[in-house]
């Protein structure tokens, strides 16, 4: 039911709105968040900074007028370090800094040795291992006897006149120089064999001589010192210049192939090499250590052993490749051929090889001659 005083309770209404000078009430806007790294630091403004701790993403707490920063550095540092930064730029997460005088041509020499020995380097043999499996291409198979062939004519007498070269043109690749200096030393070798092997027909470093050696005098030194360090910086650069000129290269450019050849075999455990058995019969050998993977648990149980491959393309047969396992008990032989027929030949002549072992004094424990997968 409408009430008979409707009318003048609107009235009323209308008239203490009309009246009410306090403005309406706003709705309530999103707070903004209080910046915590205040006071903000500019880039290019210099200050001190003490490090807190190192966070998991290579940047650093660090305390700055009694606030917390979020800093990331071009320096190493640990929790305790008091820096002097200078700031390269802001983020939202972070703000990025130099250490005073690195980057810029105004470093204080007194800083200097601290800074550099506080960097974490490399040995000159770690440089050059890196700088080996980093900046060389794909390492190729050794070349045997510089590339010569082994034979003048192709072997008679069953190649028994190939196995010795052979052995001869491995034993002088400089695959295996280090070990063949320690039987030098051990004095089971002679100095001519070290000497025809690619690293030992490499001549004699030269020596450095300390006279030679550019040194600063100290009142000279004190004196580039008081004026700011760049003469004394400049000096300490061309004396440490001169000095690995000196030196000379630490592996001569003609070995690099073959140093990497070393190292690569010491972390696949393979040795390849190519060469002529015989003018124009080129071959590709492949040998694997028996110790690469468990070793002392294969020789504790006898099954140890050789594997080797050798590829070859011959004028009647073809394409071969001989794939070998030799252990105390014999060899094993696995025949692969391009072709079905040579793969057939090869079978028929397995007792022929068979004999021509034993007459050896070296059992055939197996025999395998097939056609390569997918011919």
């Amino acid at each position: 039911m409408i009430p008979t005083d409707l009318a003048a309770r609107l009235r009323l209404l209308a008239e203490a709105s009309f009246f009410d000078s306090e403005p309406p009430v706003q709705g309530t806007a999103r707070v903004r968040e209080i910046q915590a790294r205040l006071p903000q630091l500019l880039p290019g403004q210099q200050f001190t900074a003490q490090i807190t701790r190192a966070l998991p993403d290579n940047t650093f707490q660090a305390l700055v007028a009694g606030r917390e920063y979020t800093l990331a550095l071009n320096h190493p540092a640990k929790a305790g370090d008091a820096l002097e930064l200078v700031v390269t730029r802001n983020t939202a997460n972070a703000v990025f800094a130099r250490v005073v005088g690195e980057g810029s041509g105004t470093q204080n020499p007194a800083n200097v040795g601290a800074q550099v020995a506080s960097r974490p380097q490399l040995s000159p043999t770690g440089r050059l291992i890196s700088f080996l499996l980093t900046g060389q291409p794909t390492p190729q198979p050794t070349a045997l006897a510089a590339g010569r062939p082994l034979l003048s004519a192709p072997p008679a007498h069953g190649g028994a006149d190939l196995a010795p070269l052979l052995r001869q043109a491995l034993s002088q690749s400089g695959l295996f120089y280090e070990a063949h200096q320690a039987k030098w030393l051990a004095g089971r070798t002679g100095t001519d064999a070290l000497r025809a092997e690619p690293q030992g027909q490499q001549p004699a470093l030269a020596r450095n001589e300390t006279a030679s050696a550019p040194r600063v005098a100290p009142s000279t030194a004190t004196s580039f010192i008081g004026r700011g360090g760049e003469a004394l910086a400049e000096r300490a650069a061309d004396a440490a210049q001169a000095a690995a000129q000196s030196r000379g290269p630490v592996v001569a450019e003609r070995l690099m192939p073959v140093v990497h050849q070393q190292l690569d075999a010491m972390a696949t455990q393979q040795y390849l090499l190519h060469g002529q058995a015989w003018p124009g019969q080129r071959f590709e050998w492949e040998l694997e250590d028996p110790w690469r993977e468990g070793g002392e648990e294969h020789a504790s149980d006898g099954q140890d052993g050789w594997d080797s491959t050798l590829r070859l393309t011959m004028p009647r047969l073809g394409s071969l490749e001989a794939r070998l396992h030799l252990t105390a008990a014999g060899v094993a032989i696995r025949l692969v051929s391009d072709d079905a027929a040579t793969a057939a030949a090869l079978e028929a002549a397995h007792d022929r090889l068979d004999a021509a072992l034993s007459a050896a004094d070296v059992p055939l424990t197996g025999f395998v001659a097939e056609v390569r997968d997918g011919e």
